[in-house]
């Protein structure tokens, strides 16, 4: 013992370190210098650190973690919107992380007129093929090839192939409105969001809506979505990420490996043994970047076709559950904008793409207010601020190396930026709210809600969501009187993983009465 350092003699005295009371006192002074070592890093965090001006949770700017946590359990996102309401617009959420919820700082962190700042995904093994992971370099080339498939002139090719399953959708909820059975609308717009854009991107439905049930990629979708969260803790509890690649990890890349299998496989047949050539779905358009400089390898398609299967599908769905819920829970808006989709329309074949966003302003409304209450991807996407000089976000000075980000549900859900904002109001949408003063909501900071994202990096599928989307819930609405269960009275109230955990949406259908 005399060789010892004296911090560790003064707490572990003279004793065999052999014996049990021996292993006990180095157990007890390793854990005593971890907890001093702790409360230096918190007494740093708190009072020496370059944000230590920026306020916030006092625990959670002491002590990196806490933050994992409450992702794991769902409840991230609206401990964001409590912090932005104590604390103010701009809130330091862990020691190194900054949310902002001013209007300004979309620009001044997602967007151009400054260098990129590279996306941080704590925890996540990243496929860099994907568009979303990608460096800038490749995210580029992606990006080129992938933006003809979302165009103007791809959305009129695509309009046929995706009314085929909004019809077949209105034919399955026909059959359950003539035997009055109460229907899961979640599950029905996961079938069709799903299907259509299989058929887009693979030139395979996945026969949901045909067959009336799920598929093995729905199912390993939403367990992938629901272990994000415990990667995430993983990454910031070393012993704990151990414990779960030793007992877990060979079946999730087994799983993830199956997969990627499956995806690769679907974008082989669809690319070398097409039925339909030049059908104008995504792969045609993809596929003519061959040869040119921003060409993409069969790899490549299948890694960002698989996130087309998600970002197109799961999203989409989300969002017209939302609004369906929404307007179920607001009567006097679910009036109108059934009266407006009645009147602009003698029958459903009338319901197209140009004519649903050129004839319906007030659902327009409608479905900006369920992206604002209900946002489809409800979180804030993180980026790290380049090395360098400090930076001014939203007026603020910000060091290098600091993840930034707009929380979307905290920032779509608070006073600052929306008047009675938690309430489902389509009107704060219409122009009058916007040109008269006398308006409840005409101070409302509208330059906040980007729910599609902006800049270099921002949804190249907004157009096609839109479509869908308008289309989707039009022909719902021409065709039948809906009511909610009372069993989906708090629907709302979800855990977030990612993205939201939705229960069953259950709705009572009727056909319309003629």
């Amino acid at each position: 013992m005399a060789d010892l350092p004296r911090p560790f003699t003064a707490v572990l005295g003279e004793v065999d370190l052999l014996s049990w009371q021996g292993i006990g006192r180095v157990t007890l002074g390793l854990f005593a210098l971890t907890v001093v070592r702790y409360l230096i890093i918190a007494v740093y965090n708190l009072y020496f650190h370059p944000l230590r001006h920026v306020p916030g949770p006092p625990l959670w700017i002491a002590f990196d973690g806490l933050r994992s946590i409450y992702k794991m359990r769902g409840i991230l996102e609206f401990k964001y919107v409590e912090f932005h309401e104590k604390y103010g617009e701009v809130v330091r959420v862990n020691a190194n992380e900054v949310a902002f919820i001013r209007p300004e700082a979309w620009k001044d962190i997602y967007g151009h007129g400054h260098a990129e700042f590279p996306k941080h995904f704590p925890g996540l093994q990243l496929d860099t093929k994907k568009i979303v992971f990608a460096h800038s370099k490749d995210h580029f080339r992606y990006r080129r090839a992938m933006l003809p498939a979302f165009s103007d002139k791809a959305l009129r090719l695509q309009e046929p192939l995706i009314r085929v399953y909004i019809d077949l959708l209105i034919k399955r909820l026909r059959e359950k409105a003539e035997i009055g059975e109460s229907v899961n609308m979640v599950r029905w717009y996961n079938f069709t969001t799903f299907d259509l854009i299989a058929d887009l991107a693979y030139g395979t439905p996945l026969q949901g809506l045909a067959e009336g049930k799920s598929n093995a990629w729905l199912d390993n979708i939403g367990n992938i979505i629901k272990l994000l969260p415990i990667m995430a803790f993983a990454s910031v509890f070393p012993f704990f990420g151990i414990f779960m690649r030793f007992f877990a990890g060979p079946q999730i890349r087994n799983a993830e490996k199956k997969h990627f299998a499956f995806a690769s496989q679907m974008t082989r047949d669809r690319i070398y043994h097409k039925k339909q050539p030049d059908r104008g779905d995504f792969m045609d358009f993809m596929l003519r970047s061959r040869g040119e400089p921003h060409e993409m390898t069969d790899d490549e398609l299948a890694s960002n076709a698989d996130l087309i299967m998600l970002a197109g599908s799961e999203t989409t769905a989300t969002l017209l559950s939302g609004v369906t819920y929404w307007l179920l829970k607001t009567p006097h808006a679910l009036k109108k904008v059934t009266d407006e989709v009645r009147q602009a329309f003698k029958s459903d074949e009338e319901i197209t793409f140009d004519d649903t966003r050129a004839r319906l302003p007030y659902m327009w409304a409608c479905l900006q207010e369920a992206l604002r209450i209900f946002p489809p991807l409800p979180l804030g996407m993180l980026r790290t601020v380049p090395d360098g000089p400090p930076v001014q976000i939203a007026g603020i000075t910000i060091p290098a190396k600091t993840q930034v980000s707009v929380p979307q549900l905290a920032a779509f859900h608070s006073e600052y930026n929306y008047y009675r904002s938690r309430d489902y109001i389509p009107e704060r949408w219409l122009p009058e709210s916007t040109t008269d003063p006398n308006s409840p909501f005409f101070n409302d900071r509208r330059e906040i809600h980007k729910p599609f994202s902006v800049g270099r990096r921002d949804c190249i599928g907004q157009n096609l969501a839109m479509h869908e989307m308008r289309s989707i819930l039009a022909k719902v609405l021409w065709n039948f009187d809906l009511t909610l269960d009372e069993s989906s009275n708090a629907w709302h109230h979800q855990k977030i993983l990612a993205l939201w955990v939705k229960p069953p949406l259950m709705v009572h259908i009727k056909q319309r009465a003629t």
